[in-house]
């Protein structure tokens, strides 16, 4: 290899190195996987998603990282999700994936579905997966998607997209009741 195909490879090397995946961290909670970039991303969500006096009140109080405290409130808001809906299908298990911003949810979907969107979250039905902007994350948009979540497992023929949307839309509304 001449000298110039040797710097051209380091340099590769480095930058292809150097980039961080974009999901590079993960916890495991009860019900879902969580996949974020960033100690920053978690903290952001944590600080995003509150429950409110009477879900705080059920959460579990052995939290000592930050990611525990978001897989708590991840686990606590599907068990009110299924106690909303009246619904608690088998083996319950579904990835949350945290992205900084919605220019993140949107590259993610345009990726999987070659559709341009400005959607602040999604529930990819064959992935089995939450995108969240961590930027606009709440307790309803998150309670929505785990609604949509909650849905495709629960059936096992799938329900039409406007039922779907109409009983994630349910959760969405009654989360904090």
């Amino acid at each position: 290899m001449n000298k110039i195909s040797i710097i051209i490879a380091g340099i590769l090397v480095f930058f292809l190195g150097a980039a961080p995946p974009a999901h590079c961290q993960q916890g495991q909670g009860k019900y879902v996987t969580l996949k974020y970039g960033s100690q920053e991303v978690l903290r952001s969500f944590d600080d995003q998603i509150y429950l409110g006096r009477s879900l705080r009140s059920m959460m579990q109080k052995n939290t000592v990282t930050v990611q525990d405290e978001v897989l708590a409130k991840v686990d606590l808001v599907v068990e009110k999700a299924e106690t909303v809906l009246d619904m608690f299908p088998n083996k319950l298990h579904f990835t949350l994936i945290l992205l900084p911003d919605s220019d993140g949810v949107s590259r993610v979907f345009y990726q999987n579905y070659h559709k341009r969107v400005n959607y602040l979250s999604f529930y990819s039905l064959s992935q089995k997966a939450i995108y969240i902007s961590v930027d606009d994350a709440n307790i309803h948009i998150l309670a929505h998607e785990i609604g949509h979540a909650i849905v495709d497992h629960y059936f096992k023929v799938r329900p039409p997209y406007n039922i779907h949307e109409l009983m994630a839309q349910f959760v969405e509304k009654h989360i904090t009741d």
